[in-house]
């Protein structure tokens, strides 16, 4: 899904490839150099990925084949040619346990083995290249998304549809366009290194299903609050708080909008018209 708001949103740029996972797989290192080395680009933008977390722990080979040594591939592409590079990691990084948004400088600490791989691709970007941005985002949602947070509209749609959602499980929802937005104003600005970027505000999955709930008016969906420990078939686990801390961001000259502002953008400009919804 980012990869597909990226492609789009970069054009106004200049030329962009997009290759499919059917078209280069980033677990194959001699295509992906060769990719690289043959398009020449001025920027690599590398959000390929295996997001499945519980996935990850029973398919532990795939994750570090794709989120590991995929990205130390596209690393060793972007050294060749000398181009930046911009690599989509993610808030799991960190354990959860403190209290307040996490910043940049924060040491991380993963708890599963898809935040492991993810850090790990983190660690071969950071020293492997020279120009490089690392973007931790958070939550993201928008059309084509397989996550959850992308599918709520379509759960909330079907008629008496109960929803069990976490409430102790807290972060930054962030809206693909947003994100789109924060990258493009990076790369005009030649930021190197580090930056959270997701949109402002905090919630829970169940916080975030009732206001998915309230835009579109839905009234016959019951959404249930539990605890993450109620699901006893998730294999990985969670960070329970990993807000991220903006400022670095901003103290560039970029804010980014309240999710609740971006979820409701979202909502009316593209749910309504895939799902035929009138948002309120």
């Amino acid at each position: 899904m980012a990869g597909g708001y990226l492609a789009e949103g970069l054009k106004r740029e200049g030329e962009v490839y997009a290759p499919g996972r059917q078209e280069l797989d980033i677990t194959d290192r001699d295509g992906v150099i060769r990719a690289v080395r043959d398009f020449k680009p001025d920027a690599v933008v590398h959000c390929a990925a295996f997001t499945d977390v519980d996935g990850c722990e029973t398919d532990k080979e795939r994750a570090y084949r794709v989120n590991a040594f995929g990205t130390q591939y596209v690393c060793e592409g972007c050294a060749e040619t000398g181009c930046l590079m911009v690599h989509l990691s993610t808030d799991f990084v960190f354990d959860g346990r403190k209290k307040s948004p996490y910043c940049e400088t924060d040491v991380p600490n993963p708890l599963s083995v898809y935040a492991e791989t993810k850090l790990l691709g983190e660690y071969y970007v950071s020293h492997m290249l020279r120009r490089f941005v690392i973007v931790r985002p958070s939550r993201i949602f928008g059309c084509g998304g397989r996550n959850f947070a992308s599918h709520m509209p379509e759960l909330l749609k079907r008629k008496g549809k109960k929803i069990i959602l976490t409430e102790d499980i807290v972060n930054s929802p962030t809206y693909a366009a947003d994100l789109v937005d924060a990258i493009r104003f990076l790369l005009e600005k030649r930021f190197y290194g580090i930056v959270h970027v997701c949109d402002r505000g905090e919630c829970s999955w169940y916080e975030y299903g009732l206001k998915v709930r309230e835009i579109l008016n839905v009234r016959n969906a019951e959404l249930v609050p539990v605890r993450f420990t109620d699901f006893k078939d998730r294999k990985a686990e969670r960070p329970h708080y990993s807000v991220l801390g903006t400022r670095l961001l901003e103290s560039l000259g970029f804010t980014m909008p309240a999710w609740q502002s971006s979820l409701r953008r979202w909502l009316q400009r593209e749910e309504v018209d895939r799902v035929g919804w009138k948002a309120v």
